[in-house]
């Protein structure tokens, strides 16, 4: 990273998570000066244990500079959020689960949706994503105020190519399954086998094709009103979910 052009975290959680970590090296934190409360206090506390250095602005300053943005009257300028190789993911999803369960994510643009998927996968007890290179949202301030701290969380693994990130999974003994509204199998009846590698598709066209026929498995979720499918981060949490409910309800299967 060029040090003189760190990134930006906006807002209270990302900024704590961030902190509470340790993964990302903290230039500084910008926090408006009539903010108070028990996180903030956590907060400065937390940065002057780690040697953080504060700036404190007054409100009307704070929201000139950063009005562009949605901050809670809190900035912490890091380092990039470092990912892993997949076979670091896969050793790590290991040791943190005997059942991990990743999620791929095909192509995804939006970084709202991303932030999102990132939050409900930690949020829900998954053990990593992976993301593409290129074609896809940058791990950047958007997604990071959106997973609302879980980006610090949640171990991510970058590929060039995710159709041999798949082939390389299965050869570690994952599960491929693809999400697509008109698969044969409902995420509810389906018994989701472990480990287990998730797909999301992108915002428009869903998962590849040629991605698709690399799946050992697609599901769908079943709707039942006039809207026939849900957006990537909404249809995310609902199979992250399912994947949850069965392991509650049958813990000692895999």
């Amino acid at each position: 990273m060029n040090e003189t052009h760190p990134q930006c975290l906006f807002g209270i959680h990302p900024v704590l998570e961030a902190l509470k970590t340790g993964q990302r090296r903290f230039y500084k934190i910008v926090i408006a000066k009539e903010k108070s409360g028990p996180k903030f206090r956590a907060l400065l506390d937390l940065a002057r244990t780690r040697n953080v250095r504060v700036e404190l602005l007054p409100r009307s300053v704070f929201d000139q500079k950063y009005r562009s943005f949605s901050h809670q009257g809190v900035v912490g300028y890091v380092s990039v959020k470092e990912t892993l190789d997949l076979p670091q993911l896969v050793a790590e999803a290991r040791r943190a689960s005997s059942h991990p369960v990743l999620v791929l994510l095909d192509e995804l643009q939006d970084p709202h949706n991303v932030g999102a998927i990132i939050r409900s996968a930690e949020g829900l007890g998954l053990q990593g994503v992976v993301v593409t290179k290129h074609r896809a949202a940058p791990l950047g301030e958007t997604v990071a105020k959106c997973s609302a701290g879980a980006l610090e969380r949640l171990p991510v693994a970058c590929v060039t190519n995710l159709a041999r990130a798949m082939e390389n999974l299965k050869q570690d003994q994952f599960w491929i399954v693809g999400l697509d509204r008109n698969a044969e199998h409902s995420c509810h009846g389906f018994h989701f086998p472990f480990p287990c590698a998730l797909v999301i598709g992108g915002e428009e066209r869903g998962i590849r094709p040629g991605l698709k026929k690399l799946c050992d498995f697609m599901v769908s979720i079943p709707m039942a009103g006039t809207i026939d499918s849900l957006n990537a981060s909404a249809a995310a949490a609902v199979i992250f979910y399912e994947v949850l409910r069965q392991r509650k309800s049958h813990p000692s299967k895999p």
